[in-house]
């Protein structure tokens, strides 16, 4: 029976400095010499995740909460799963009445992500800009009005701000059939995440599409966030860590040592096959 072994990144399989601890690089590269089939289902994309080269990773990855799937062996993205610009529109339509407006990714095949900001709205959005603004994967754009062409592929908004400011904005883009909206905290600050993409798109799907691309028989997933939940609970087997958070537990098979201290790695170690 072929296992496919998928690990969420922030809170998950990185530790508290958001890197991969010499142990946990050591185990999962060797297991993946040695034949497991591993990789991960994160919120971030590619420019993001530079940081699994260490692994050596030979299967594609789950990126953007499901909405893309990059092939890091290939070096490009082969599946994408964008929303209608209906649904896209009346998103910045929303955001634009609590005055307040994410970032914008729009992507192609040939260009990559394209993310387009109006405005940077606090300390934490200014540091993601910062360490993203030259990575080759995605470029950035600061523009006046933000809306969307025919030609556009939009495929995400995100957004960081404190919960109290980002729930009103996250309960009425949950009123959108064709949108998927998550809101979950920030690994990093005490500040929240929310990121909106297609209905049609959650690490879940991607997750789906990566087993029946590589053909396993059986998915294991590892989590920490309320994005997670639809991982774990789709999963053959699903693992949290013990450092998540309490609702995740609800749905996890089997809660392991806690991601900075190697508890995705260690439990690799002794389990996979």
């Amino acid at each position: 029976m072929k296992t496919l072994y998928v690990s969420d990144l922030d809170g998950t399989l990185l530790d508290k400095k958001a890197k991969l601890t010499p142990k946990s690089i050591e185990i999962i590269r060797q297991l993946i010499a040695d034949g497991m089939m591993f990789s991960v289902a994160t919120a971030r994309s590619a420019s993001s995740v530079d940081i699994l080269k260490q692994l050596e990773i030979n299967l594609p990855c789950v990126q953007l909460n499901g909405v893309l799937m990059y092939d890091f062996k290939a070096q490009k993205y082969i599946d994408c799963t964008p929303m209608d610009k209906e649904t896209a529109l009346n998103i910045i339509k929303i955001l634009k009445a609590f005055d307040r407006m994410s970032f914008v990714y729009k992507f192609d095949f040939d260009g990559g992500i394209n993310v387009e900001f109006e405005r940077l709205s606090n300390d934490v959005e200014r540091n993601f800009f910062n360490a993203r603004k030259d990575k080759d994967y995605k470029s950035f754009k600061q523009i006046e009005n933000i809306t969307v062409s025919d030609s556009d592929k939009v495929i995400y908004f995100t957004m960081v701000d404190s919960y109290e400011r980002l729930k009103p904005i996250y309960e009425e883009i949950s009123k959108l059939q064709k949108a998927k909206a998550t809101l979950y905290s920030d690994n990093y600050s005490e500040l929240y995440f929310l990121e909106v993409f297609s209905a049609d798109a959650t690490k879940a799907s991607g997750v789906q599409k990566l087993k029946k691309l590589v053909g396993a028989d059986r998915v294991v997933a590892f989590g920490d966030n309320l994005n997670d939940i639809d991982m774990l609970k789709t999963a053959d087997v699903g693992i949290a860590v013990n450092n998540c958070v309490d609702e995740l537990k609800n749905y996890a098979d089997i809660i392991i040592g806690n991601s900075y201290e190697d508890g995705v790695a260690e439990y690799l170690l002794n389990n996979a096959e």
